[in-house]
């Protein structure tokens, strides 16, 4: 079943949701003090219902600005929720899907425009309004653009990853795998476009709860997890926003700046999102970088599949340098990053690596060997033993970096031994069973 976005009730006990034989008179009624003129609204009205013209009675509406009557003190939200949501009975009767899909954009986009200012009472009653108009539709697309308005328009607390599952009903649709799985439930037939003006808007709002918490205590520790939440989901809607580019004759200036974001977001953090980012360098919008940002691309691609080496061959390259200062980057983290993804590099490669071979590679001393592989398996990218008296770890597992010719020629070896190895076993246990019966 779809998601609903939580909105007020509706009572049918109201003098706004009476339905009866006239009912729309009534509506019109309800609407037309809002309107600049409502002799002449009311007329207009009468004459789209007479004419059965559903879509010319919600153009009057929109066009009249009776909509944003009931956003004023007169009614309270439960009653401007139940007069906006018989718009939809209207939006129904509307035969073309397109003009429907339209004029639904159109009633959202007058609530959007009414509330103005920071008025409290104003955006809890938009942000309810639109929020029913959402639950009442069907289309998919026009489901996709109601998201986005509705998330345009909530409070900080409502989207703010991180709290308890239930507590933020939209906080945990925008939960990446949630909202796609939801997606799917409401059909294929969303744009491009339209796609990435939601993820555009979960950017945006992840904006908004980071200035937020960058005036609370950021030493408190629900504080630093709050933050890291909330960058982690930032960073992956910015890369499914990126993903709608599909090539680089549809790029335009925001795929541009996202790409720029994104690039500098998976370097300061390749770990955490490790999976995430690992296809970054095959969307069109990063390519395009190689161009535009050539010293950020190719800091990327060594952090997306070089290895240390690579890392300070970059680094030792004066020219190169001012990537960090350009980006707010971190030559610290970079390095203590790019050395745990090389040991997971060099994981990948072998089923058990000397103490000696760790050393090298990370240019660290032989002592040291043992820390990085407790940060290289705390952060969840391998699991390893450690041999301490034979200065050996034994590889159990590793994430993959990159999955290429290379990496299948390895799987096939692997495969091939594990092979050879099943028919040692069957061929002993063959000639056991022959002794045991001669």
């Amino acid at each position: 079943m779809a998601a609903a976005i939580d909105s007020p009730p509706v009572h049918p006990s109201t003098t706004l949701v009476n339905v009866a034989e006239d009912a729309d008179a009534r509506l019109v009624r309800v609407l037309a003090p809002g309107t600049s003129d409502p002799a002449k609204f009311e007329a207009a009205c009468g004459t789209a219902v007479s004419n059965g013209d559903a879509a010319a009675l919600l153009g009057t509406m929109v066009s009249s600005g009776a909509i944003a009557g009931l956003l004023g003190d007169a009614y309270t939200v439960d009653e401007a929720v139940s007069a906006f949501s018989l718009l939809t009975v209207y939006l129904n009767r509307v035969g073309d899907g397109g003009s429907a899909r339209e004029l639904c954009k159109s009633l959202a986009d007058e609530v959007g425009r009414a509330a103005g200012g920071d008025d409290a009472k104003r955006k809890e009653k938009q942000s309810a309004m639109v929020a029913a108009l959402f639950n009442l539709r069907n289309d998919a697309g026009e489901k996709v653009e109601l998201l986005a308005k509705i998330i345009d328009l909530a409070d900080v607390s409502a989207v703010s990853p991180g709290q308890p599952k239930g507590v933020a009903v939209l906080a945990d649709l925008l939960e990446s795998n949630v909202l796609k799985s939801t997606m799917k439930l409401w059909g294929e037939t969303t744009t491009n476009t339209e796609l990435r003006s939601l993820y555009k808007s979960v950017t945006k709002a992840m904006e908004r709860v980071l200035a937020k918490l960058s005036k609370d205590d950021q030493e408190d520790k629900t504080i630093a997890l709050k933050i890291k939440k909330t960058e982690e989901r930032k960073q992956t809607y910015m890369l499914h926003f990126l993903e709608t580019y599909t090539d680089e004759s549809s790029l335009d200036s925001d795929a541009n700046t996202y790409a720029q974001e994104a690039a500098t977001g998976a370097i300061r953090d390749p770990i955490n999102l490790f999976s995430t980012q690992r296809g970054i360098l095959g969307l069109p919008a990063i390519s395009a970088l190689q161009k535009s940002q050539p010293d950020l691309y190719d800091l990327l691609k060594i952090f997306v599949s070089g290895k240390l080496q690579d890392y300070r061959d970059f680094t030792n390259m004066p020219d190169k340098m001012a990537v960090f200062s350009a980006y707010n980057l971190s030559e610290d983290d970079c390095t203590k990053n790019m050395s745990l993804l090389s040991l997971v590099s060099l994981a990948g490669e072998h089923e058990e690596i000397p103490y000696s071979e760790i050393a090298s590679t990370l240019s660290v001393e032989e002592d040291d060997v043992e820390k990085w592989v407790i940060a290289a398996v705390a952060s969840g990218l391998m699991e390893a033993k450690m041999d301490q008296l034979s200065k050996v770890v034994i590889v159990e597992r590793c994430a993959v970096r990159q999955f290429g010719t290379k990496e299948w020629s390895a799987l096939k070896i692997r495969l091939e031994k594990y092979k050879t190895n099943v028919k040692g076993v069957l061929d002993a246990l063959e000639k056991s069973s022959a002794l045991t019966e001669g």
